[in-house]
Order: C-alpha cells, then structure tokens, then sequence
C-alpha cells in the first residue's frame, strides 16, 4: 500500500470488502457479545486467544466494521502499525463514524513517527465522541509528544472535567503545566492524580515518580526520595523509578546507597542510559577511574542508539 493510500484514510469512499450476509437480530446480539469478549481479551494482553477467536467468529458469521477494527487492535498489538492501518481502511469502509477508529489510527501514525499525519486522526475523534474522556486524554498525548503544551494541558482539562476520577488524566495535566512553567498548578495536578491512585487502589508508579522527578529539580530532595520509594513499592521492577531512587540517594549525599539503586536499575534495563551516565559520575567521584569511563561509554552508545531513532516521536525533556 502506497504511503498516500494510508495518509487518506479519511477520505476514503470505499475499499474492496466482500458483501455481508443479513444477520438476525437475534444472531446479532450473540455475535456483538462475541466481539465485546475479543475486546476485553485484547485489553487483557491475551493475544492469541483473541485472535483465535476472532478468527472464529468471522468464518461463522463473516466480516465486518467491528472485526476489521478488531484485527487492527491485534495488528497494533503485534507492532505491525502499517498491517494495522490496512485493517482500518476496511472498518472505516463500512462504518465512517466510529471515533476509535480514527483514535487507533492516530496511534498508528504516532508510533510510525509522522505525527504530521497523525493529529487529524486525533481531533475527528474528539469530534465524533466530545463526551468520551479518553479521547481527550489521547488528543493530550499527541500534543504532548509534539510539545504543544498548551493545548495538551486543554485537552487533559477536558479529560479530567469528563471523568473526574481519571488519574492519568491529572497526572499528564501536571506534565502539560509543568512544561509551561506553571509550577504550582502542576504540583496540584500530581498531587490529585496520587490521591485518585490511592482511593482507587490502583498500582501506577507514576504520579509518584513525575512528582519525584519535579521536586528533584527544585532540590526538594528527601520528599522525592520519599515519593520515588513510594513508587518503587507500587512498581519495584522499574528502571527508572529506581533511577530517581538513586538520584536523590545521590543528592542527599548518600553515594553507597545511589549506587546499589543504579546499579538495581541497570539490571531491571541495561539500556536505561540516565543510570550509566550517574553511576559514572558517582564512580568519578571516588576515583573508579577505569569503572566510570565504562559507564559512561555505555551512555554515550545508548544516546547514540536513541538519536537515530528519534525524530518527531522524542518527547520533551525534563528541565
């Protein structure tokens, strides 16, 4: 498929799909039940389960809107974002309002690296579903990543004034606020998504870890160390949670401690280049000449790496 086919999905009329037999409406329902079930293994990560499944029901029943979408979420999944955005021409084909669609294509495109092609994908979406908070909240992530913060922090304002309980949507409000230098708002919105996550009893370190990183950088270092272990007993298996652990370990002058945390974190992910970079200033310090030069070697291989990855997807950098 040429890249122009791709880029014009939402101008589409209609793709080759071979035509669907009348269903019951009885027969219906089962199958719509069916799909839901697909879906929710999706969600659950059990990919070969669902596409058996799916694979199933199409030969029982054939294809349409629905599993064309839901081979592309497997597609996704699977990382073949090309494949994926094949399968969402033929859902777009049969049924040209439905927001996940074009949300799924969005996702699509910014995991290719065009964010050019992704944002109108993003903002139909909103506009086919404005009461649905995770469109909003995913219109935020693709203005975040492009670093138009202001208008990231307006559509994490709408998430949070459509489900008020969403503590992802809070937390990358205050990463949106912080990027404008909007310190006391955005300390606010961590602090909201941290209460959300511990009323809901949920297990994500991340609240905790980006308010850690914010108050690192405002040397406000024995509260950061507090959070980031707050975040480490949420996600004990995190690099970088165990990277900011030792970073302010680092500041409060506890070197033997920062070191067995970065070293933790490079065990949890070798190519974590922060730790490295860290663990070679601490080395340094203490005259490790020959184990520093290492550690930051690593760095610069691991930086390198990145760069030629990068592009329009690196997101932006923590002050």
């Amino acid at each position: 498929m040429s890249r122009l086919t791709l880029t014009l999905i939402v101008c589409l009329s209609a793709v080759a799909i071979p035509a669907q037999e009348p269903v019951s409406s009885g027969a219906a329902g089962a199958v719509g039940a069916q799909l839901q079930e697909i879906g929710k293994l999706i969600d659950a990560g059990k990919i070969e389960l669902a596409r058996a499944r799916l694979k199933d029901t199409v030969a029982s029943h054939g294809a349409n809107s629905e599993t064309w979408f839901l081979e592309a979420r497997l597609l996704f999944n699977e990382r073949q974002f090309n494949e994926s955005l094949k399968m969402l021409e033929r859902s777009f084909a049969l049924n040209k309002g439905d927001a996940n669609v074009y949300l799924l294509s969005g996702q699509n495109w910014v995991v290719l690296d065009r964010l050019d092609l992704a944002r109108p994908f993003f903002e139909q979406a909103v506009q086919l579903a404005p009461k649905d908070p995770t469109m909003h909240y995913h219109l935020g992530r693709y203005f975040y990543t492009a670093q138009r913060f202001a208008l990231a922090e307006r559509a994490f304002r709408s998430t949070v004034a459509l489900d008020p309980a969403s503590s992802k949507g809070y937390d990358n409000l205050g990463l949106a606020l912080e990027a404008q230098h909007k310190d006391e708002e955005a300390v606010a919105a961590y602090r909201k998504a941290i209460a959300l996550t511990e009323q809901q009893e949920i297990k994500n370190e991340w609240p905790c870890l980006n308010l850690a990183k914010f108050l690192l950088d405002r040397d406000q270092h024995e509260e950061a160390l507090s959070l980031a272990n707050q975040a480490h007993r949420m996600n004990p298996q995190s690099a970088q949670v165990m990277f900011v652990q030792g970073k302010a370990l680092h500041k409060l002058g506890k070197d033997a401690q920062s070191l067995e945390a970065l070293q933790r974190s490079i065990q949890a992910d070798s190519g974590f280049a922060e730790s490295h970079y860290l663990l070679g200033r601490i080395y340094l310090k203490q005259g490790r000449k020959q184990d520093a030069q290492r550690e930051l070697e690593l760095f610069q291989e691991i930086k390198k790496r990145e760069e030629k990855k990068g592009g329009a997807m690196a997101p932006a950098a923590r002050r």
